[in-house]
């Protein structure tokens, strides 16, 4: 089943975990995107959202059936409502994605979450996709008044980021313990594809932190090398499901067709076979 994902403010957490994801008294859908390898276009609402006013937003993750009817299309245009399958397949073709979303008419049961997670908050665009480095308008139609930050918008444009450079990357990872800090190191590896050794990944294998596990097999689906796939076939034999998942999509990432024989016997883990099958439907 695909892994999807919605973005609330920290605060409904707590709820959220106990009862699901409800619809509101003036929201009578949940939306959500696709978690697919770029981090950023799967998170890329982050920063539009948190200008109505949460501190801090979190990612709730979970789980639907390919065959689940719900609603996709861009925020401007027409929504079609097809099999998520069908939508993630849509999705994934696109040329180009920003701006996308998908709903469901009805609530996220809390056995359908997978888990929570603190997010980097400066991920994704504001205002409207391709924003970046661009003046925000400051009209009354774009720019609600005594909005946040509204006083200064004329004032000052949003800083470009700056990537941190591998050669950081790599030195944080190897001197820090934190988790948090690792973690935000990871997803910054996750910016482009490389051919480099990614052995100075290796002691993260030996941390018992199941999330820490799980992005790490996202990473190393950006690095196109030998070791790479020994890596990953350990994450495989991990006795998370979602670790097993994502490394799994990673090997098919990297391997395509040629995954269900690297992967050899782990094909018969029932975490490995649902992951190859729906892998099969996004990636191939």
């Amino acid at each position: 089943m695909p892994t999807l994902v919605h973005i609330t403010d920290e605060k409904n957490s707590a709820r959220i975990k106990e009862s699901g994801i409800v619809l509101g008294k003036y929201r009578s859908v949940i939306y959500f995107m696709p978690v697919v390898q770029d981090h950023f276009i799967s998170h890329q609402w982050l920063r539009e959202l948190r200008r109505r006013g949460a501190r801090v937003l979190v990612g709730v993750y979970f789980r639907l059936p390919s065959d689940e009817l719900v609603w996709a299309g861009k925020y401007s245009s027409k929504h079609q409502r097809l099999p998520l399958g069908q939508a993630i397949r849509d999705f994934s073709a696109l040329a180009d994605p920003l701006g996308y979303e998908m709903f469901i008419e009805r609530k996220i049961d809390a056995a359908e979450i997978t888990k929570i997670r603190h997010l980097p908050q400066k991920i994704g665009w504001r205002y409207q996709p391709h924003a970046h480095r661009k003046p925000p308008c400051g009209c009354p139609a774009c720019l609600d008044y005594g909005s946040y930050g509204s006083r200064k918008i004329r004032e000052k444009y949003d800083s470009p980021s700056i990537p941190v450079p591998y050669e950081i990357l790599k030195a944080r990872i190897a001197e820090s313990s934190q988790i948090d800090v690792l973690l935000d190191c990871l997803w910054a590896l996750c910016n482009k594809r490389r051919t480099a050794d990614p052995s100075f990944l290796e002691h993260l294998l030996t941390i018992e932190d199941a999330e820490l596990q799980e992005v790490l097999a996202r990473t190393l689906a950006h690095f196109r090398h030998e070791k790479t796939k020994r890596m990953l076939l350990g994450l495989c034999k991990h006795e998370s499901a979602e670790v097993k998942t994502v490394a799994t999509e990673s090997l098919v990432q990297l391997y395509r067709q040629d995954a269900i024989a690297v992967l050899g016997p782990l094909v018969d883990d029932p975490a490995i076979s649902i992951a190859l099958a729906d892998s099969s439907l996004e990636f191939l």
